[in-house]
């Protein structure tokens, strides 16, 4: 018996199996074909193994907007689910995440993906980024807000930094923009922006707070390696020396995320972060990579019950159901050895192999 396979040696597995051993019943490249349909579509769910699972991560940071488009390679995340290595809740119900999430004095999201969070200040994004017209403002979208019990518009516009403290260079600092009844939009700085600020999150946190008053739009931050640093309404925004986000929403609702979901192609953690975190999540990876040449398969123990499956599948619409029935007889036992391993991995118990 092999001690590795691959595909060459599950063809000819395959073809003790089925008994066809001659090319003229099947090719070798259509028995390839059967043995990696079988591999990579039904072998995972029939043997239940974790063999093809790997760990997904994901950067988050204060200036980020808490939802991030996940490659469509991920079919789905798992326990253990981490922040910064420390273990967060993992829900895979939208409306539990979405309408019972931020309770105990946190801040509820929204009822549905993608929507503004209840806690914020506006009702459709301001959508803040560089001026295009003038490079040394901020630009917003067209957007709508609410101040106590009314709504209003604003349409898009450039906004001007006026009487603002120079950031020194290599020092970040940070920036907030409210807007009130009349649609007047007030650019308001952190507290010790003259001095600057080690990281975002420093110079964040002293930004002011929202207010009954005003609308509370988004915020900016700023680093520059030039030697006069940043310089508020000179330094263009989009110079090779300055590093700048900008983000909607208030910082001061931010911390440390405490549940994440996974929905459709979008990643969501709760509540939005406040500093710089790695999410870290098992990735079920439901499906492994077509076999190909000399390439093989991650357990040997595996070979066998991929070419049997392989076979049983090939004898079932060519009237084999004889040979189906012997092969059935020993094919259990081929996979209640593969989960035993599994189990023993879950128990933290050695596994001595045979073969």
């Amino acid at each position: 018996m092999a001690l590795t396979w691959n595909l060459a040696q599950l063809v000819a597995r395959f073809r003790e199996d089925t008994g066809r051993s001659s090319t003229s019943d099947i090719s070798d490249d259509g028995v390839g074909n059967l043995l990696n349909d079988y591999y990579v579509n039904y072998f995972p769910s029939d043997a239940r193994i974790d063999e093809f699972n790997t760990f997904f991560t994901q950067a988050l940071s204060a200036t980020d907007s808490g939802v991030y488009a996940i490659d469509q390679s991920v079919d789905r995340l798992d326990d253990p689910v981490t922040i910064n290595g420390n273990e967060i809740a993992l829900y895979r119900d939208r409306e539990l995440f979405f309408g019972t999430q931020r309770l105990s004095g946190y801040r509820r999201f929204s009822s549905l993906p993608g929507n503004a969070l209840e806690d914020e200040q506006y009702i459709t994004d301001p959508t803040l980024a560089i001026g295009t017209d003038d490079t040394t403002k901020v630009l917003h979208a067209a957007f709508t807000y609410k101040i106590g019990d009314y709504s209003y518009s604003k349409a898009s516009s450039e906004v001007a930094f006026s009487g603002l403290s120079t950031v020194p260079q290599n020092k970040y600092g940070a920036f907030s923009l409210k807007i009130d009844e009349d649609g007047d939009i007030t650019i308001a700085e952190a507290t010790d922006n003259a001095t600057g600020y080690d990281s975002p999150r420093l110079a964040l946190e002293a930004l002011d707070h929202s207010d009954s008053n005003s609308a509370y739009m988004g915020y900016v931050t700023v680093i520059s390696t030039d030697s006069d640093g940043f310089v508020p309404g000179t330094t263009a925004l989009d110079d090779d020396a300055v590093t700048d986000t900008y983000t909607d929403g208030r910082f001061e609702t931010r911390e440390t995320p405490t549940s994440a979901l996974l929905y459709g192609q979008n990643l969501y953690v709760s509540p939005k972060p406040n500093d710089i975190y790695e999410f870290k999540a098992l990735q079920i990876a439901d499906r492994p990579s077509a076999l190909s040449g000399d390439t093989e398969i991650v357990d040997p123990k595996h070979g066998p019950a991929i070419a049997r499956g392989a076979a049983i599948l090939y004898l079932g619409p060519r009237s084999g159901q004889d040979r189906i029935a012997e092969l059935a007889a020993t094919t259990k036992h081929i996979f209640n050895s593969i989960r035993s391993d599994g189990i023993k991995r879950l128990l933290g118990q050695e596994i001595q192999r045979r073969y």
